[in-house]
C-alpha cells in the first residue's frame, strides 16, 4: 500500500521577487507529487526525500537572505494522509490528472500537425519540444500509475503519444 502525504507550503517575499521566489519553490517541489493548487502538492515519496527537498529551498531563501533580502516567510507543513484522508481528497487528485491530461494532449496534437506539416530539415528544430513533451508524458504516467487512477483522456494522450513518437522518428532525417 502507498503512503500518500499533503505538503503545504507558504512563501511570501518583498511584491518585486514574489513571484522569483514562488516559481523556485514551486519548481523544487514539483520533483515531490502533483501540485493541487497553488502551494499544495501530494506525493507518494518518503518523509526524507521530502525533507532533502525542502531544506534545499530553505537553503535558496537563507542564501538570498543573506545577500540582503528581507521580509521572506517561507511555512512548511507536512501532513501524512491516512487511507481515509486520502479517499477524501482523491477526487481532487483525479481532476488535476484529468486537467494535466487535457493540456498534454492538446502540446502533443499541436506539435504532431508541426511534424506532419514541416518537411525533413525543420523536424530536427522541433526535437527539444519534443523531448519535454515525452517527459511530461512520463511524469504523467509516473503520477497516474502511483495514485491508481486511470482515465479514458489518459488512454487518448497515450495513443496520441505513440502517434507523435512514429511520426517524428519516421519523418527524422
Amino acid at each position: 500500500m502507498v503512503n500518500y502525504t499533503l505538503v503545504l507550503v507558504y512563501v511570501t517575499a518583498p511584491e518585486e521577487i514574489q513571484e522569483e521566489y514562488q516559481r523556485k519553490v514551486e519548481r523544487e517541489l514539483e520533483f515531490l507529487g502533483l501540485k493541487i493548487l497553488q502551494g499544495i502538492i501530494i506525493t507518494w515519496k518518503s518523509r526524507d526525500e521530502i525533507e532533502k527537498r525542502i531544506m534545499k529551498i530553505k537553503d535558496y531563501l537563507i542564501e538570498k537572505f543573506e545577500t540582503g533580502v528581507e521580509n521572506v516567510e517561507f511555512i512548511v507543513s507536512v501532513i501524512e494522509l491516512t487511507e481515509e484522508q486520502y479517499k477524501s481528497i482523491r477526487v481532487l487528485v483525479s481532476k488535476k490528472l484529468e486537467v494535466e491530461c487535457r493540456k498534454l494532449l492538446k502540446r502533443i496534437e499541436g506539435l504532431l500537425g508541426r511534424v506532419r506539416s514541416s518537411d525533413r530539415k525543420i523536424i530536427r528544430s522541433l526535437r527539444q519540444e519534443f523531448t519535454r513533451i515525452e517527459n511530461d508524458f512520463k511524469r504523467l504516467t509516473e503520477l497516474h500509475k502511483y495514485f491508481d487512477i486511470r482515465h479514458s483522456i489518459f488512454e487518448k494522450v497515450n495513443e496520441a503519444m505513440s502517434i507523435l513518437r512514429a511520426e517524428f522518428y519516421r519523418r527524422l532525417p
